[in-house]
């Protein structure tokens, strides 16, 4: 009986985790689907992000935020919900693996023809495979029993959006490994 019961449970457990990778497909679905409609028009990306990064210290008082952008426009062809939507996977990750009190930086820098926003966060660094695999759809940086925060569609959102820009997304330890830099360039 015991062992019906094991198996029964594990069958369980291997459907309920099958349904969430089902769902997870059925939203990076939905969420291609809404990025590959989205419209784009001229926007002022250090505006957007200046305003977005300013609503990040209310959202998250236990976190605080520093925000460098560029002194002069920074002009640029895109859907402004997309990038801010983004903006807001890229920060909640940051947020998710730093501790109370900790800095998370948002920098914008940009060139004649790309933008570069980087996020970092001091924190573990991430595991070596995770630079090349983290954007993947459905890789989790964790081991099911594990119940620390894990990227899961966030970050295959993240490159979908900044790959609609023109762009593309990656993944580093900070220079000493006191934490971790996501970066995304976006075409201007």
């Amino acid at each position: 009986g015991d062992n019906a019961k094991v198996y029964i449970a594990r069958a369980k457990e291997g459907s309920e985790r099958l349904g969430a990778i089902l769902t997870a497909m059925g939203a990076a679905t939905k969420v291609e689907e809404a990025i590959a409609h989205s419209e784009r028009h001229r926007l002022d990306l250090g505006a957007l992000v200046r305003a977005t990064a300013d609503a990040y210290g209310a959202a998250f008082p236990n976190r605080r935020f520093a925000c460098e952008v560029p002194p002069e426009p920074v002009e640029m062809n895109g859907a402004p919900e997309l990038i801010v939507q983004m903006l807001d996977k890229l920060v909640d990750n940051a947020v998710d693996f730093s501790v109370d009190g900790a800095t998370i930086s948002i920098v914008l820098r940009a060139d004649d023809t790309h933008a570069e926003l980087a996020v970092a966060n001091p924190g573990p660094p991430l595991p070596p495979e995770a630079a090349t695999r983290l954007f993947e759809s459905l890789w989790q940086s964790r081991v099911e029993s594990d119940k620390r925060p894990h990227f899961g569609l966030g970050l295959y959102i993240v490159r979908l959006i900044a790959e609609f820009h023109g762009g593309s997304a990656q993944a580093a330890n900070l220079p000493d490994n006191s934490g971790a830099v996501f970066t995304v360039r976006l075409a201007r």
